[in-house]
């Protein structure tokens, strides 16, 4: 079955509230994971395997940079584009070199190399990119994550602006659940863990460069 109309009219609404308990999405992802066909699925196969970090190498987002779907290809490549200004923000930070941690070659990676401006000389270029700096200098780090996930989500809705009943809707719909998911799993640990997880991203990069 394949009736996209019929499938987006039963989606429920989502919002951006990280705070608020809300219903279970996963039966509902499963019930729409069931109506598609074999191409469909893959697509909801490959934006699960992007949203977990370990699986962010380069072969992915070169992989995906290929995807026929208007969805995938254009949010991982903000999603790269995010983490390669995230990964030259930490090393300024930790005063390390950019280098080792940035995926890719381009003009606006070379100036996140190079650049010693306080925005590295690309908030020109890359229209969210003021924005993502400010929000790596919130001092909470749960309300940083907040942030980070609210510009995640925005971009997605902008992916879709003009998708009203495509397979585009349904991955924003599986992508913005997830996020909710993530933020109701948490728990009062979890600052400590999102530290952990900050600082390590480093690391992960570094990991990812190597492949």
């Amino acid at each position: 079955m394949k009736n996209y109309e019929f499938i987006i009219a039963g989606l429920p609404y989502l919002e951006p509230d990280f705070d608020n308990p809300v219903q279970d999405y996963e039966s509902v992802s499963a019930q729409v994971f069931s109506y598609l066909d074999k191409k469909d699925r893959r697509y909801i196969e490959w934006l699960r395997y992007g949203l977990k970090s370990e699986n962010l190498t380069p072969h992915f987002y070169r992989t995906i940079r290929k995807s026929s779907n208007h969805v995938l290809k254009t949010y991982f490549t903000f999603d790269l584009m995010l983490r390669n200004i995230q990964a030259a923000y930490l090393s300024r930070k930790q005063s390390l070199d950019p280098d080792k941690y940035l995926i890719g070659e381009c003009e606006i990676v070379e100036a996140l190399k190079k650049n010693k401006a306080p925005d590295f000389g690309i908030t020109s270029e890359v229209e969210f990119a003021s924005r993502l700096l400010h929000i790596f200098d919130i001092k909470d780090l749960i309300e940083r994550e907040k942030a980070l996930d609210l510009l995640r989500w925005e971009e997605m809705d902008k992916i879709c602006t003009f998708s009203y009943f495509s397979m585009d809707v349904i991955l924003s719909f599986i992508f913005k659940s997830s996020i909710i998911k993530r933020w109701h799993s948490l728990d009062k640990k979890s600052g400590e863990q999102l530290f952990r997880g900050y600082v390590d991203q480093m690391r992960d990069s570094y990991k990812m460069t190597k492949e």
